[in-house]
């Protein structure tokens, strides 16, 4: 697998790690070589002339292609018990895996393009606040524009998944996941492959997977009811057809 991270959860698949071997991790930092030994390490790959007297301190590298790839080792012993892979055999049904299983699978993802303008507000945030300073002179507006825009907060992605003839997939991923700027995940138009969690049955088109009052405003519920009809810009995304959601966990081209 040589191929290049472009999203990791690196905190869930550790804990998915745990489960599956039954051990706590235990996340190494560093090494020490100390007396012509290497504690915990090969010291073939330590220079030869290393003095036997001195300590030295081997920095581990982190590698998120080698924990993925190493976490998929792990899961293809689960192979349809609770982890399915859709790249490489065409036996298994999105509609009928079970909720809460791992899944890999080859498919294209692409951005509403309603979520443009969500991006654009978390862009020039600070810029509109300032405008809204030298321009608005009633105070209670100017405070109420303010907090609105403080609370608005565009780390949650919405994203939709689709597999050519299976079942389409919806999630929303986490910006901070992210190992390459936005605009470069946004504009990626090849196949890339996905290690996701089912997190939902099938769920109907008519019903929406990102609610622009909930997951870029952060509106509680009643504020979300008090608001009357929307205007395009919040209105909540949802699918073409019937889908189920994901949490992903890993992607990669």
């Amino acid at each position: 697998m040589f191929g290049k991270i472009i999203y990791y959860d690196k905190k869930t698949i550790g804990e998915y790690k745990s489960l599956i071997t039954g051990q706590k991790q235990v996340e190494v930092t560093e090494y020490e070589v100390a007396n012509g030994k290497g504690l915990g390490v090969d010291f073939k790959a330590v220079k030869a002339d290393l003095s036997a007297d001195k300590k030295y301190t081997a920095k581990i590298t982190e590698s998120a292609l080698f924990e993925c790839n190493e976490f998929e080792t792990l899961l293809e012993k689960r192979e349809g018990d609770d982890y399915f892979d859709f790249s490489t055999s065409d036996d298994y049904d999105l509609e009928t895996v079970p909720k809460s299983s791992i899944i890999k699978i080859e498919a294209s993802i692409c951005i509403p393009e309603s979520f443009d303008m969500m991006q654009m507000v978390e862009q020039f945030k600070p810029l509109l606040i300032s405008s809204m300073q030298s321009e608005t002179t009633d105070k209670n507006e100017q405070t109420a524009l303010e907090a609105f825009l403080s609370e608005a907060n565009a780390s949650k992605i919405p994203v939709v998944i689709d597999s050519n003839d299976k079942l389409l997939l919806c999630t929303k991923l986490n910006k901070d996941y992210l190992t390459i700027d936005f605009q470069e995940f946004a504009d990626t138009d090849e196949e890339v492959t996905i290690l996701a969690r089912i997190s939902s049955r099938v769920v109907k088109n008519d019903k929406p997977f990102y609610d622009p009052l909930k997951d870029f405003m952060t509106l509680n519920r009643a504020m979300r009811k008090s608001i009357g009809e929307r205007n395009k810009n919040i209105e909540a995304i949802k699918a073409d057809e019937d889908y189920r959601t994901l949490d992903v966990l890993a992607i990669y081209r």
